[in-house]
């Protein structure tokens, strides 16, 4: 097979004369003929752009490209730009670097750029020292169905760039394999440096999807002030994801998201910490991302189950004669409020609450759902089920700092998978943008909170209208396992069925058959619920019993049962409320 060669018109490839005329004649022909072209062994200088025709077959590099120049250019193109589809190529041995390193202040310098190519092999050999390594470029088309076999990407601030130009262009669905992303120590040691980038220029395609990554290895020196990120995605798109990923000398952060991108997996297999996680800038406005970390965390290849009602009939409880709640879990109430601290937003049980065959008809200002510690777990998913399978529902949460004071509308406090949080002056809270379904593949949602969040109720509520809510669950990080307050004494509005006092008692001296009667209160008890009292003695002459007579009192009475006097020291006092299940 011939191959046009920059020999043949007049090309050295001998590291000292300029051969960019007959690189890009020896492209031209093999763009006219249809023909492979080859770069033989040798160091090939050029000062300028040379660019491969998409008429062209493919290329095949056994020697160097270098760029001698200085000022920022795009060196090795590859394929036609606009709307020309570049099918079937094989690019192999791509070999181009920069004699003196970029400084990295021009995203115009450019190794290697690969436009428009569909179905195609391309091979990367090196690419050393741009602004840029290589740029895999949609331009008046796309980028789609293509394999990319990586070899060493070193000191280029962004090693690979997928990216597109214009609306009408697209780069999906590319499968990548290794990939050694480096720098050399000292090489622009300030600046910020990512090994891939999913980016577009304003306007253009920007939903960038199905990226595959096998075994990429990125060494990216991060030290002193810079950040050194292995993915960095400014895209809406979704299922990035990265496989057997090895992070050396990394900044602890997988992937810096920018944008909407969402169903992104980052599989880390070895780094120099199991603390890797994502970072979501101020301009973020979706999560929904997951970094799986296997260096000595094999507990994170699960997700943690931190809470949950598998049917919230059956917890249910009568809070008042008029009132319903659910054990374990805080009532939640939409309408407008002025509450400012944390337990004033909690209710045991509250009117709204419908109990049927299956599960509890909420209202639309009603909810159900918890308090979490979430100072450090800063990410949670909620899964839901109404009665048959209906669609409906949408997540809320109040956010509050250390102190459980309520945090206003402030601006990085969360962010969730599927859909836009809205904030609610009345409520004081949080609302998602759309109903939670199975149509709109979002009834699965994680949420995730800023840094000045310490603690969130979340849960879902009805809103659009009555939802029949029939099991509730709540999911975490493997990393974290957070307290989930509802019922504790700081906040015992929030699911507690069952209800107790301790009191210290010294009864008067009782005479035979005498009683004494005496209130106990008893926060959330309520005219109808169960009520117990016993007394730390070992006299078993006096009896004592309790009732609810009316709202947070217990009256309780003492009676001496004997055929005479008796005077018992002072003991301990036990009061128990249980609120009646819902029959």
């Amino acid at each position: 097979m011939e191959f046009p060669l920059p020999n043949d018109f007049a090309g050295l490839g001998d590291g000292v004369a300029d051969d960019r005329t007959a690189i890009q004649a020896a492209f031209d022909r093999a763009g006219a003929d249809q023909k492979f072209a080859m770069i033989p062994p040798g160091t090939w200088n050029v000062s300028g752009t040379v660019t491969l025709p998409g008429g062209a077959r493919g290329l095949i590099m056994q020697g160097t490209i270098r760029y001698t120049g200085t000022a920022p250019t795009f060196v090795l193109v590859l394929g036609d730009g606009g709307t020309i589809r570049n099918a079937e190529k094989l690019y192999t041995g791509l070999n181009v670097i920069r004699q003196t390193i970029s400084d990295w202040s021009s995203e115009a310098d450019i190794g290697i750029t690969v436009r428009n190519v569909d179905a195609s092999q391309i091979e990367l050999r090196r690419v050393e020292g741009f602004t840029i390594g290589m740029r895999t470029l949609g331009d008046g088309r796309g980028v789609e169905d293509s394999t990319f076999t990586l070899g060493r990407i070193v000191n280029n601030r962004i090693g690979l760039d997928i990216w597109c130009a214009t609306a009408t262009a697209w780069n999906t669905s590319v499968r990548y394999y290794g990939g050694h992303f480096a720098h050399a120590t000292g090489v622009n040691a300030s600046q910020d440096r990512f090994g891939v980038r999913f980016g577009n220029e304003p306007g253009a395609y920007s939903n960038h999807n199905r990226h595959v990554f096998d075994a990429p290895n990125f060494e990216l020196r991060q030290a002193g002030s810079n950040i050194a990120i292995p993915f960095l995605n400014q895209t809406s798109g979704s299922a990035i994801i990265a496989r057997n990923m090895r992070m050396e000398a990394c900044s602890p952060i997988a992937a810096r998201h920018t944008g909407t991108a969402q169903d992104c997996e980052y599989d880390v297999a070895w780094t120099n910490t199991y603390l890797v996680g994502i970072d979501y800038t101020a301009t973020a406005t979706r999560c929904g991302n997951a970094v799986i970390n296997r260096h000595r965390a094999p507990a994170s290849r699960l997700t943690r189950f931190l809470a949950g009602c598998e049917n919230v009939r059956a917890r249910a409880f009568r809070q008042s004669a008029t009132e319903v709640g659910v054990e374990g879990l805080v009532t939640i109430a939409t309408s407008t409020t002025t509450a400012t601290y944390i337990a004033d937003f909690c209710f045991n049980g509250l009117i709204g609450l419908v109990p049927n065959g299956r599960g509890i008809e909420l209202a639309a200002n009603r909810g159900l759902g918890w308090i979490v510690d979430v100072s450090q777990a800063k990410e949670i998913a909620i899964a839901h089920s109404l009665v048959a399978g209906a669609a409906g529902g949408r997540l809320f949460a109040r956010l509050f700092d250390a102190a459980g004071n309520i945090r206003e509308d402030v601006a990085g406090d969360i962010l969730a998978s599927l859909t836009t949080m809205l904030w609610s002056a009345p409520a004081k809270g949080w609302h998602a943008g759309a109903p939670m379904d199975d149509a709109n593949l979002n009834r699965r949602m994680t949420l995730r909170f800023g840094p000045g969040v310490s603690f969130a109720q979340v849960g879902i509520v009805g809103f659009d209208g009555v939802i029949d809510l029939e099991a509730i669950r709540l999911y975490g990080l493997p990393e974290f396992a957070p307290g989930i307050l509802n019922g504790t004494p700081t906040l015992p509005n929030s699911g507690r069925r069952s209800l107790a006092v301790e009191t210290e008692l010294d009864l008067p001296n009782l005479g035979p058959g005498a009683e004494h009667l005496f209130d106990v209160t008893v926060a959330g008890a309520r005219q109808g619920d169960l009520c117990s009292a016993s007394l730390s003695t070992s006299s078993r002459f006096v009896q004592v019993a309790g009732h609810v007579w009316t709202n947070n009192t217990v009256r309780v009475v003492a009676r001496n049962v004997s055929g005479f006097s008796v005077d018992l020291p002072a003991a301990t006092l036990s009061v128990g409320v249980v609120k009646r299940r819902v029959a």
